[in-house]
């Protein structure tokens, strides 16, 4: 029984760390998780039998929660790619409020400001020096050697926001454009599986595979050395995640053709937008 319930937890932070600006992080806290699943991660090689036995069930929930909703999300992008980047949105802004009690401006607030603002220029510039083909375009004309690299590097960075409550590090994969490329990979993954078309299967994980073990090194690496940044310098990390997520707008909505938005998807974003905010405030109250 213990297991099935911590199968089910692992399916809901799953479910969670899939969708841009839900932290599967701060749902593992509210489930009281969060502290056994890092300290598991964080003594794997000192605890190997203990540490995986804690996280076996969490993961094969994790798996389970994420392949279930993968195709919807992908679904929805392909159709209604400005609804459903505003849902989104709405969700990564929402959580704003609850970052800024967490970076307490009010206390060296000079230097937090300074380090919120150079997260957000940075990211902003980058998004516009980036142009509209995106890392879809730009995987495609990638050498394997350099899209191994790249997805290696991306996994990696992905997971510093991974292990941090309150940030969800499939915004930061979707900021840096890379969120629909993973999903698709992993969509077809799973299609090819279900089929029996295993040359699909092999053929993505030249994206998939270094993009893995990049993810689960950098959380090894980075559970230890956040936990530490946490511990000491939690309302500064923070500061700086703040202005992460504010350059949220510009980095999603660079890339995509508002010419080919049509006015009824273009309401409707605005009202997923609103949804999505309140959304979010609300669960992180």
């Amino acid at each position: 029984m213990k297991y099935v319930k911590e199968i089910l937890r692992g399916l809901l932070i799953g479910v969670a760390g899939i969708v841009p600006g839900v932290s599967g992080g701060t749902l593992a806290v509210s489930m009281g998780v969060y502290d056994q699943i890092i300290g598991a991660v964080s003594h794997l090689f000192r605890k190997p039998g203990q540490s995986v036995r804690i996280l076996f069930p969490y993961g094969v929930g994790m798996l389970v929660g994420i392949g279930g909703l993968a195709f919807v999300i992908e679904t929805l992008f392909g159709n209604f790619p400005f609804a459903t980047s505003m849902a989104f949105l709405g969700l990564i802004l929402g959580g704003i409020p609850a970052l800024l009690k967490r970076a307490d401006f009010h206390t060296d607030g000079m230097k937090k400001y300074m380090a919120a603002v150079t997260v957000f220029c940075t990211m902003t510039v980058a998004a516009i020096a980036g142009g509209d083909g995106g890392a879809a375009g730009e995987l495609v004309f990638c050498t394997a050697g350099e899209r191994l690299l790249t997805m290696g590097c991306v996994g990696m960075i992905a997971s510093v926001t991974m292990v941090v409550p309150g940030v969800s590090g499939t915004m930061l994969l979707m900021m840096m454009g890379y969120y629909q490329p993973v999903l698709h990979a992993f969509n077809l993954v799973q299609a090819g599986a279900l089929t029996g078309d295993w040359q699909t299967v092999l053929a993505q994980q030249e994206i998939l595979l270094p993009f893995t073990i990049g993810l689960a090194a950098g959380i090894f690496l980075c559970a230890k050395t956040m936990e530490t940044l946490l511990n000491r310098w939690e309302s500064m990390v923070y500061a700086a995640v703040t202005g992460l997520v504010a350059s949220s707008p510009a980095v999603i909505l660079w890339g995509i053709s508002m010419g080919e938005v049509g006015t009824g998807q273009m309401i409707l974003g605005v009202i997923l937008l609103a949804g999505g905010a309140v959304l979010a405030g609300k669960m992180g109250e």
